[in-house]
């Protein structure tokens, strides 16, 4: 089973690491470079 990771935290999915990870995030970015972020940042670990 592949779990997605951001800034150390580990997600089963992608949907439920976007919706934790954006209430941290939304003060300091916009969503479309929260979108972006996590494009660049996301690792998929199996």
């Amino acid at each position: 089973m592949a779990f997605y990771k951001l800034d150390g935290a580990k997600f089963p999915t992608m949907d439920e690491l976007r919706e934790a990870m954006w209430e941290i995030y939304q003060e300091k970015m916009s969503k479309e470079e929260f979108e972006k972020y996590l494009k660049e940042k996301v690792e998929i670990i199996e």
